[in-house]
């Protein structure tokens, strides 16, 4: 049915109405079956033109449309919509005078049939364009996720410092095929961030570490202390090996909860495929929102 209804369309249904039916209580009851309030009915019903006479049947859809538009939007329409169907499904267009134009109507159902035809042909090839383009992104995406997973293979066998500036590079790449904006690392006075991205509206600086060694209190108390001078300081600290179990016991309680932790897994599940990085981003704000849980599960459902 149509979406929107441009001047033509209203033309064709005034018309169109005004012409199918000969008694103009006929059309009345149309316009009530099709959402018109009573009152609305009743007092068009009463209008008179100069002379006095009560208004033909194409001037009362012309004052009808005129309450139509000083109402609500959604209700005009779907009062327009029903008298679209009204008018599309009439199987017979029988004259009830010699005065009666019903072929005007029936050459407004015919218009509108084909108006409709093509507005639903324009829909389906767009609603086409956009299934292929999402079929071409995805393509897209697991063909650079697959790429970024060889190299994230190839890490593994790096020295120490080589592998974290590999490790900067990749997840600044996996960013940029989620559509995610991020900022490269970068330096600023005294202080080393390894790069911040934007979601939601909202920034998160990013700490990166792969180290032999877990995560432990002083390191995340650092990257805590980098985010406390920053407005709305927010963090996202990514621990390849994990988190020591002091940095779990002790940093969710009693503190101010400014950052989410993540370890190999959940980075390895992105690369792999299990989940995209705005689905596991989701995933850790509504645990840390919902339950205070600044690291959150690897499982996402």
């Amino acid at each position: 049915m149509f979406d929107v209804f441009n001047e033509e369309i209203e033309v064709l249904i005034k018309d169109g109405l005004a012409n199918l039916y000969w008694y103009k209580s006929d059309l009345h009851k149309a316009w009530q079956r099709s959402g018109v309030p009573v009152s609305i009915v009743e007092g068009i019903k009463q209008l008179r033109d100069e002379t006095g006479k009560a208004l033909t049947k194409r001037s009362q859809m012309d004052a009808l449309y005129q309450k139509l538009r000083n109402g609500e939007y959604n209700r005009r329409l779907e009062t327009s919509r029903n008298f679209v169907r009204i008018l599309i499904e009439q199987e017979t267009f029988t004259q009830q005078d010699s005065g009666h134009q019903v072929q005007k109507a029936q050459f407004a159902a015919l218009r509108l049939k084909d108006l409709l035809a093509k507005q639903n042909k324009e829909q389906e090839a767009k609603q086409t364009v956009r299934n292929t383009s999402a079929k071409v992104a995805a393509v897209g995406y697991e063909s650079k996720l697959a790429h970024l997973q060889d190299r994230f293979l190839a890490a593994h066998s790096m020295a120490a410092q080589a592998k974290g500036y590999e490790l900067e590079k990749i997840f600044t790449e996996l960013m940029k095929i989620s559509d995610i904006p991020v900022a490269e690392p970068f330096r600023i006075t005294g202080e080393q961030l390894d790069g911040a991205i934007k979601y939601e509206g909202r920034f998160y600086l990013v700490e990166l570490k792969w180290t032999a060694a877990q995560t432990d209190p002083a390191q995340v108390g650092h990257f805590h202390y980098k985010l406390s001078g920053k407005m709305d300081g927010r963090g996202l600290f990514i621990s390849m090996s994990g988190f020591t179990g002091g940095v779990l016991a002790t940093l969710p309680k009693g503190k101010e909860l400014t950052m989410m932790l993540l370890d190999g897994v959940h980075f390895a599940n992105v690369l792999t495929g299990h989940y995209r990085f705005q689905q596991l981003l989701d995933h850790a704000i509504q645990s840390i929102a919902l339950r205070g849980e600044i690291y959150c599960s690897h499982n996402i459902r």
